[in-house]
């Protein structure tokens, strides 16, 4: 298992190195640097401001979904938990490492494991199905603004996945056929941990006040990141429509979330040459708005890693593990 696991992080960190060496040997270094040395930095307070709000938000959606099914979890704490997970995601492929510890940690606070990971699920799915639906609203615009009529159609067949994904996860009836065809059923343990889940997910659906709630919270959330890489991009006085933005930013955010690479570098890189030289940006300044974007992240998702320590070494007077 161990040795699997080394091969599969060796395998991404291989696919990103791969991809970046592509990327960038044939651009010229020392210019993107000059890019970089003269970017805007009256620019960063207000980035740094988007990200700080896109946290608290994150954690009040994630407690919202907990509080519907009876889970109490301060918003200070889950907020902590929140960037200690993007911390983890800075070594683990995707978000998959950072969702890990969310469950883990509201599991551990909660005894209650199932309610933790459906609170992560119904979270992160909201999030993607606000994504989609923003890039595909921007698409439409865009596609007549590049007279490329079938643009739209990327992000409208992403949605259509996720409705059908959604529509089976409502339904049950097709994961419960899933179960028996690989006679997973068989366990009880995994029959009793997805009945629970799906009781979760019932609550959820059931609540239709949290759901207007939770998909605000998202598209507010989704909304931000966009003007967060506008931003970066001003910054850098790389200059193009904001609809563009709207319309890429979805996009690339999607391919990052594929299991492939470490933290989506090279992934992400790729998104931006590939979109954003569409919208007029030069080589140059798609590759420096990808590195300044990667450098805004990695250095804001370092503040998880300082949690993670005062987590660690602050014990709570009661003896356990402050929050």
């Amino acid at each position: 298992m161990k040795r699997k696991r080394l091969f599969l992080v060796g395998g991404k960190l291989l696919i990103s190195g791969a991809l970046i060496a592509v990327l960038y040997r044939k651009t010229p270094l020392g210019v993107i640097g000059g890019v970089l040395a003269g970017i805007d930095l009256r620019f960063m307070p207000i980035i740094a401001g988007l990200l700080f709000v896109n946290t608290l938000l994150s954690a009040l959606k994630w407690r919202l979904l907990l509080l519907c099914d009876a889970v109490d979890i301060p918003l200070r704490t889950l907020t902590v938990t929140y960037l200690i997970g993007s911390f983890y995601n800075l070594f683990l492929p995707s978000n998959i490492g950072g969702d890990s510890y969310r469950i883990y940690d509201v599991a551990r606070k909660s005894r209650e494991a199932v309610r933790s990971a459906a609170s992560v699920f119904a979270d992160r799915f909201s999030g993607f199905l606000a994504l989609v639906i923003l890039s595909l609203l921007s698409s439409l615009v865009v596609a007549r603004r590049m007279h490329e009529p079938l643009f739209f159609l990327g992000p409208l067949l992403i949605l259509i996945i996720l409705v059908v994904f959604l529509a089976a996860m409502y339904k049950q009836t097709p994961v419960r056929k899933i179960l028996a065809l690989t006679r997973l059923n068989r366990f009880e343990i995994i029959t009793r941990l997805m009945e629970k889940f799906f009781l979760s997910l019932d609550r959820y659906g059931k609540n239709r006040r949290l759901l207007v709630r939770i998909m605000v919270i998202s598209f507010t959330f989704q909304l931000s990141v966009i003007c967060i890489v506008y931003c970066l991009a001003l910054s850098l006085h790389a200059s193009a429509s904001f609809i563009y933005f709207s319309a890429f930013v979805p996009l690339i955010t999607l391919m990052e979330a594929l299991p492939l690479s470490i933290y989506g570098i090279g992934i992400r890189d790729m998104g931006y040459v590939f979109f954003f030289g569409w919208a007029g940006l030069s080589d140059v300044q798609t590759r420096s708005l990808a590195l300044s974007f990667l450098a805004v992240t990695v250095s804001y998702s370092l503040l998880g890693g300082l949690a993670y320590l005062w987590r660690l070494f602050m014990p709570s007077p009661g003896g356990k593990e402050s929050s």
